[in-house]
C-alpha cells in the first residue's frame, strides 16, 4: 500500500495491465514485506498474507469497488490503514495485529466489507450520508429516511462460512433469539446468535450476506418473538424503497 490516495491513484494505472485483483493482490504482498522490514510484524507475515490470498484470491469486483472507491473518496487510505465514510472516527488496518502489536495476518474480510459498502452507494444509489461502515455493531448499514434500519450486509471472507451464516439466520431464530448478556465477552458468543441479535434489535428490512464470491439477498420477517429470512435474489435499489414515510 502506498501512503495517500494520490500516490494509490498513480500506481492504480497499473490495474489495466495486470488486471485489478492481481493489481490489489500486489500492493498487499508489497505492504506485508515494507511491515515486516521495518520489524512490524512477525516472522514469516508476508508469507501468511500470500497464503490467505490464495485460500481466498481477492475477485475482480471487489477490487473494481476497491479502487472505484478510492477515486470517489468513499475509501481514504492512510498508509496501512483505510477510512470508509464519514462516520467512523478511527481507521482501521488492513491487517491483524496480536496483542504485542505486531502485525500477523491479512483481515480478508475487510476487502469484501469495504467494496460492499462502495457497491452500495455506487451500484445501487443508496446515498453516502445514508450509508455506513461498521455501525451499530453490523458491518454495513443503509438507514431509510427515518434512520432506521433497512438493509444490514454482513460480510464474510469464505463462501461457505457465509452460507453456514445465512443457514442458521434463515430459520433458528423464528420462536426465539437468545439474548447476550451485557458482561458477556464477545467472543465467547456465537457468532449466529451475535448477529441474530444484530437484527432482532435494530429490524432491518433486508439482509445481504456477501463473501468474495457468494452473495445472498433476503427480506427479513419478523414473527412475535423472532425472524426468519426469506431469500430474494436481490437487494432494493435506492428508488425501490417505499416512498411513504410509516411513524
Amino acid at each position: 500500500m502506498q501512503q495517500t490516495n494520490s500516490a494509490l491513484l498513480i500506481e492504480a494505472g497499473q490495474a489495466a495491465a495486470l488486471g485489478t485483483a492481481a493489481w490489489l493482490e500486489l500492493n498487499l504482498l508489497k505492504a506485508a514485506e515494507e511491515l515486516a522490514a521495518a520489524g512490524r510484524a512477525r516472522v514469516g507475515f508476508a508469507k501468511a498474507v500470500g497464503d490467505t490470498l490464495r485460500r481466498a484470491p481477492i475477485q475482480a469486483w471487489e477490487a473494481d469497488r476497491w479502487l472505484r472507491g478510492i477515486k470517489l473518496r468513499l475509501i481514504r487510505m492512510e498508509a496501512f490503514f483505510f477510512r470508509a465514510g464519514t462516520q467512523k472516527r478511527a481507521a482501521l488496518s488492513l491487517f491483524v495485529r496480536n496483542e504485542r502489536g505486531l502485525n500477523v495476518g491479512l483481515r480478508r474480510e475487510a476487502i469484501t466489507q469495504m467494496a460492499t459498502y462502495v457497491s452500495l452507494i455506487t451500484d445501487f444509489g443508496y446515498e453516502r450520508s445514508r450509508t455506513h461502515f461498521e455501525s451499530r455493531f453490523m458491518d454495513v448499514l443503509v438507514v431509510d429516511r427515518n434512520d432506521r434500519a433497512w438493509i444490514y450486509a454482513e460480510n464474510k471472507a469464505l463462501g461457505r462460512t457465509l452460507e453456514k451464516l445465512c443457514d442458521r439466520l434463515g430459520g433458528d431464530f423464528s420462536e426465539s433469539v437468545p439474548l447476550i448478556p451485557d458482561d458477556e465477552s464477545t467472543r465467547s458468543v456465537d457468532d449466529a446468535v451475535m448477529k441474530a441479535n444484530h437484527i432482532w434489535n435494530h429490524r432491518p428490512s433486508h439482509f445481504w450476506a456477501v463473501s468474495p464470491t457468494v452473495r445472498k439477498a433476503f427480506e427479513v420477517i419478523y414473527t412475535e418473538a423472532g425472524f426468519r429470512l426469506v431469500e430474494t435474489g436481490k437487494i432494493p435499489a435506492a428508488d425501490e424503497q417505499p416512498s411513504v414515510e410509516v411513524f
